[in-house]
């Protein structure tokens, strides 16, 4: 059972860094299909949401490693642009 750890660890990691990818790879796909020449404010509101669901993908890279202060910085900025983006 003592060896039940390291195999739980890697499997977070990987289960993770796995959804943090996917999210990342779904704003890549959004931001590929906006108009980034727009200036208006939905298109800011948009762009700051997005930015949070990034900001949320570093969050889970973050607590994958343990790393518990980068993942609550992440966290906050997150919250900063949820806020941003709902106005």
């Amino acid at each position: 059972m003592a060896n039940d750890q390291p195999r739980a660890d890697r499997e977070r990691l990987d289960a993770y860094t796995a959804r943090a990818d996917e999210i990342d790879d779904g704003v890549r796909a959004l931001l590929d299909r906006l108009d980034l020449s727009r200036t208006d404010a939905v298109h800011e509101r948009t762009i700051d949401a997005l930015m949070g669901v990034c900001r949320a993908a570093d969050a889970l890279r973050a607590l994958a490693v343990g790393d518990i202060d980068s993942a609550n910085e992440a966290s906050k900025s997150m919250h900063e642009y949820a806020r941003k983006a709902l106005g």
